[in-house]
This record gives C-alpha cells, structure tokens and sequence, in this order.
C-alpha cells in the first residue's frame, strides 16, 4: 500500500513537471508561427507627446507576426469589459481591429491589426464606456490616441515598411471652365478636421485650362495667416496671391492641384502678434469632387410652403440651399414633425461634410442595405459624434430627444474646433435641470451658453424639456447656429 501510494505521488510530480502552464494570449500566438517578435510601446496623447492614462488598459509589449508578408501585431486590452471597439488609423480612415480571443474572468480581450511601419507613430481610437461606478453615471466616450512602438527587436527584414496604398481611383477628368468644389482642411495625422479650417472658406472655386486643375481659396483671416504653401512635386511652395481685401480681413490664394481624388498637403503660417507666437501648420486638403458645380449653374429657389409662420423659417431655408436639409416633398418641409436619430446624424454628417466610405456595419441595426443613411451614420459614428447604445444597437427610428440632440451637437463642434468650446459663458439655467441625463449635462449647459438653444418659458420658469422629442425646426435651428458657432 505504502509502495503504491509512493508510486502514485512520483507520478503525480512527473506530470506538472512535463506539462506547461496554460498560455497566455501571447503565447497563444507564438504557438501559431514561430516567427514572432516582441514589439514594446508606448500610448500617447492624441495631441502631445505625453503618455496618455488609457495606456494603464493595454498590455506592453505587443507581439508581432509576419503573415502574408504583412506585419500584424498581437495586443492584449485590459478591462475588456469596458472597451466598445478599437479602431486604427489606415490612411485617411479609422477600421476596426479584429477580436482574435476573449477571456471574460480575465477581462482580456485579444486583437490583431496590421502595422505598415513599426518606426512611425500610429493613431487610433478607443470607445470606452464605463458604467455602475457609485455616483460616476455612464461614462461613454471616444479616446483619440497614437502608438508609438520600439521596433529595436525587430529584424531590419521583418519591419514591413510598405508604402501607403495608392488609390484605385483614376484622375477626375473635367471639361474647361469654371466650378465650385468643395474640400475638408483635415488634421496633419488624424481623421478629423485640422483646427487651421477656420481660417478657410471651405467651397472654393475650380479652373479648369488647358488640363490644369487651378484651385482658388479664401483666406478669412489675412491680419495672421502671414503663410500659405502647397505640396507640389515633393516641395512646399507659395500659393499665388490673387487678391488682399484688408477691410473684411480676407485674402485670395490660387494653387495647381493635379489630381482632385488625391489628399494635398498644404502648410499654414499663423502669425498673432499679441501673444509673440509664430507656427507652421501642415494639414490635408481632401477635396470632394462630388460636390463639382459648374459656376452659374441654377439651384432651384427654396419654396417651402409650411414654413412662413414656423420661428425656424430662416435657418430652414439657409440650410436648405445648401442640401444640409431636405423637405418632405418638393413644396413641404413639416416642420412640426418630429426628427428621429439616424435622419438628425445625416443633417449632422452633410452639414459638417463628413467623409464617408463603405459601410461596415458598425451598429446592429444599421444595416448595409440601408443605404440612405447607413454611410452617414458610420461618418458621424468614426468622428465620435454619434455614439449608440450599450447594447451595440443605434436606434435609428426612434425619436431624438432634446438632450441627445445638444449632446450630439457638442460633440459635432469638438471634432470640427474644440477651441471654441473653452471659456463659454455657462450662467444659463433651467428650472428643470435635475431631469437632464448625466451624460448630456456639460452639453446642454455648452449649448446654451453658446447661444445654440434657449428652452422655453412655462408656468414663468426657464425650461429646457430635456426628454421632449425634438422637431425638424428644432433641429435647423440647433445645427445652423452650430455651423455659426464653429466659424
């Protein structure tokens, strides 16, 4: 007996000592392909080289694999439970990266996306929402961030620097003359509009001669944009002054643009005395040639006949002419209506021109064969403007409330010119602000002290109603005066 137990422990032994630990994700991925290699890194802000606190939720290092001759990195989330998506920069777009595993009791969560070079800093942003944290509400937003990564254990051969794609799209030919085109000033790296676009007229004019495609901006501010260069052949150089009006602060500037369907980058000097400050400015011209109009060409009149007595007649009919808003039939806008989520995201989306591509079927009830919005809401979804519900779902039929409306204009105007958002007088109050959501109190106070709402009066008090079902005249107000704001 002795003699068996003696034989049953050494056997014991034996197999913990001849059997591994169960391994981790990485593990997991060297077991796929030995060629794997360690590749540290650090997450920084979006907007400075600092590190940035959503860097505690990521597991360092990353490990990366040669597939296909790409460089794919394996990255662990941490807290998984609070990450909605992860989207990486992929030239001038955000795509989500793939789940490869998932451990709930862990909370880890591990994905995979390419790297077209480990020696360049890469963008991306994390969907965040954190709920049932005592006196915290739901906390629901999107982080912008950049990897920066130590490729130094990387074989030279293995770094997979390819050049970004280029685009299937061939060169816009046009007839000779004269158009309006419309274009995006977009941030130096990330997806999203540059702060330099309010210095510019964003319609501009096209010339087209003599196979030249001669673009024509406006300046609005000539007293401190001292500088504006073009990229041309590798170079930066001056863009041609076409004309100086000092009175209204504006100055002209013309420049060649070879190929209309390719992002140009210009450089911006900004020079404000008061403040001794000197900057140079790269941003991306993206220009939307959708938008090509021959110039003089005729737009039928806005002449809806149910607006007369409505108190958002002008905003309707301003944005109306420019295709922001569309009535219900040729003569009808029904003002009175109500507006419901996916019909406000696509005003929000054409007023702010936000570039859309494939749909990718972002939100479950979003569906690619919807395609009268569905590319609109993704646009406004990757700006983080629109941000769904917890349950992966965007509701689109359902009627928009006051309160998610103001929350979706704020956010609107902190994609296009945060700047604008700071030191906005806030003294405004509403008798019913104790009915306002967590999530949209900061917004609601924004938008009113930005002068974008007003509430009601009832009974003698300032409402804001935060609950009602906002209307289409609610909604060409608020999003007219949002385009004012952020010029």
């Amino acid at each position: 007996m002795k003699k068996n137990l003696i034989m049953l422990l050494t056997a014991i032994l034996v197999l913990f000592t001849a059997v591994p630990a169960l391994p981790s994700a990485a593990a997991e991925v060297n077991a796929q392909d030995q060629q794997t290699y360690e590749l540290p890194f650090t997450v920084l802000q979006a907007d400075k080289d600092e590190v940035s606190a959503a860097g505690r939720h990521v597991e360092s290092p990353a490990q990366i694999k040669i597939e296909d001759g790409k460089t794919i990195a394996y990255m662990t989330l941490l807290n998984s439970q609070y990450w909605q998506s992860m989207k990486i920069q992929d030239g001038n777009e955000f795509v989500a990266v793939e789940v490869v595993s998932e451990d709930e009791e862990a909370k880890t969560r591990l994905v995979k996306f390419e790297i077209k070079d480990v020696k360049k800093i890469l963008s991306a942003k994390a969907h965040i929402i954190v709920t049932g944290i005592p006196g915290m509400g739901t906390y629901d937003t999107v982080h912008d961030i950049r990897f920066q990564f130590d490729g130094s254990n990387v074989p030279a051969d293995k770094e997979n620097v390819s050049k970004e794609e280029e685009t299937d799209k061939p060169a816009t030919t046009i007839k000779e003359g004269n158009y309006t085109i419309d274009f995006t000033p977009l941030h130096e790296k990330e997806d999203k509009a540059s702060s330099m676009a309010r210095h510019m007229e964003t319609n501009a004019t096209l010339t087209v001669k003599d196979g030249k495609n001669i673009v024509t901006v406006k300046l609005t501010n000539n007293e401190q944009v001292t500088g504006f260069q073009v990229e041309q052949n590798g170079e930066f150089i001056d863009a041609k002054v076409v004309a100086v009006n000092v009175e209204e602060n504006i100055r002209t500037v013309s420049f060649e643009v070879a190929d209309l369907n390719q992002i140009m980058n210009a450089k911006v000097t900004v020079h404000v005395a008061s403040a001794n400050y000197t900057g140079n400015h790269v941003v991306r011209l993206a220009f939307d040639t959708k938008t090509i109009t021959p110039v003089g060409a005729e737009k039928a009149p806005v002449s809806f006949k149910d607006i007369n007595n409505s108190f958002a007649k002008e905003y309707i009919v301003a944005l109306a002419e420019q295709e922001i808003l569309k009535g219900k039939t040729a003569e009808t806008f029904a003002p009175d209506d109500k507006i419901t989520r996916a019909q406000f995201a696509m005003v929000i989306a054409r007023a702010l021109k936000l570039p859309t591509q494939e749909a990718t079927g972002t939100f479950s009830d979003v569906t690619k064969d919807m395609k009268t919005i569905v590319q609109e809401i993704e646009a406004a979804n990757r700006a983080g403007i629109v941000l769904g519900k917890n349950d992966g779902k965007f509701s689109p039929n359902e009627e928009i409330t006051r309160e998610q409306m103001a929350a979706m204009i704020i956010r609107a105007i902190e994609y296009k010119n945060a700047s604008v958002l700071k030191d906005v007088n806030t003294n405004v109050v509403f008798a019913d602000a104790g009915r306002i959501n967590d999530y949209a109190k900061t917004a609601v106070t924004l938008s009113a002290g930005l002068g974008i709402i007003d509430g009601s009066t009832v009974d003698g008090k300032k409402v804001f109603q935060p609950k009602d079902s906002a209307t289409r005249a609610h909604a060409s107000k608020m999003v007219y005066k949002m385009l004012e704001v952020i010029k």
